[in-house]
């Protein structure tokens, strides 16, 4: 073999080597995920993280979109105790995935990472949680594919395929995350959110592709949704592409872990659906969301598990999108 084969050879190898290709689901996404997930959580006093975190990521080698999450409560149910279960299962169709509690935590991280580095955080609270929230996105796309590299050899992110995602009143801290700095945002997707961010009328006037989720109990008192404020009101202010779905006999409470669950439920604090379909919803629910980030993040371009009723696994109150921008 001559001296220039073996060049040649050599240099293929090299790049074939160097080059990894985003990860895509290309299976149902309501049947599951394929892909074998763990987790590891990051604290501000050990790891100088703006605000406490669950992270979420598939324990293959590979390369992957992320998505960060904010729960209810304005951030206040801890991604741990409300969502492990969601998040978990939507990080199994091939998303690294950070669970962002958006209130002050002493705790202590788990990923046996350690590692000097310059503080960004003063004693001040910032200015509100839209810039705690881009000062997480910030300190995520410095360090966070060192912490996954520790964890896992060959897991990465992929910071051009980001998308964020929120519940409850947790999607205001997200809706207004967006409207001060949606550069590094590709999707976003809001679970029965409110916010008043778009309240007095203002639209969203640039393209950014969105999902709004309801259910048909959350609208009913104890009103844990309010109307004008829900996901209908962010649709109709909402430019394309966008799409909306509104399931029945679910409640506000329902998407939750099963023992938060039960404290919504016993406390009627929210009005939830019923607990022998639990299980059935959590199903739906993953696949709901992963269909979405499936499409925006991943590269698939296909919305008919988020828009065709009758591939919808569970009872539809009202579907509507526009994608033909």
């Amino acid at each position: 073999m001559s001296v220039s084969v073996v060049l040649s050879l050599g240099f293929l190898m090299i790049i074939t080597a160097g080059t990894t290709s985003l990860y895509v689901d290309k299976e149902n996404p309501y049947k599951g995920g394929a892909l074998p997930v763990k987790n590891f959580t990051l604290s501000e006093s050990k790891d100088d993280v703006p605000r406490h975190d669950i992270v979420y990521y598939p324990a293959r080698r590979g390369l992957y979109a992320v998505l960060l999450f904010t729960g209810g409560f304005d951030g206040a149910i801890r991604a741990e105790m409300g969502y492990t279960d969601l998040l978990s299962r939507v990080s199994a169709h091939g998303f690294v995935v950070m669970g962002v509690d958006m209130r002050s935590d002493s705790g202590t991280s788990t990923d046996g990472l350690t590692a000097d580095r310059d503080s960004t955080r003063t004693q001040n609270p910032p200015a509100s949680p839209a810039h705690t929230f881009l000062q997480q996105q910030d300190w995520a796309r410095k360090h966070l594919n060192a912490y996954l590299s520790n964890q896992t050899t060959g897991v990465s992110v992929d910071w051009e395929n980001t998308g964020v995602f929120c519940h409850s009143a947790g999607c205001s801290i997200t809706l207004e995350t967006i409207l001060l700095n949606r550069t590094n945002v590709k999707s976003t997707a809001f679970l029965e959110p409110f916010s008043f961010a778009l309240s007095g009328g203002s639209s969203v006037d640039f393209r950014l592709p969105a999902l709004m989720y309801g259910t048909q109990f959350c609208e009913d008192f104890p009103y844990c949704c309010v109307k004008g404020m829900d996901w209908n009101y962010i649709y109709d202010h909402w430019s394309c592409p966008k799409t909306l779905l509104a399931t029945k006999n679910q409640g506000h409470c329902d998407i939750l872990d099963h023992t938060m669950w039960e404290i919504c439920h016993t406390t009627h604090f929210c009005k939830t659906g019923n607990v022998d379909n639990w299980v059935e919803y959590h199903t739906f629910i993953q696949g709901f969301v992963s269909a979405f980030f499936i499409s925006t993040l991943q590269g698939v371009n296909d919305w008919k598990y988020l828009t065709n009723v009758s591939d919808i696994p569970i009872g539809v109150m009202n579907a509507t999108n526009d994608t033909n921008c």
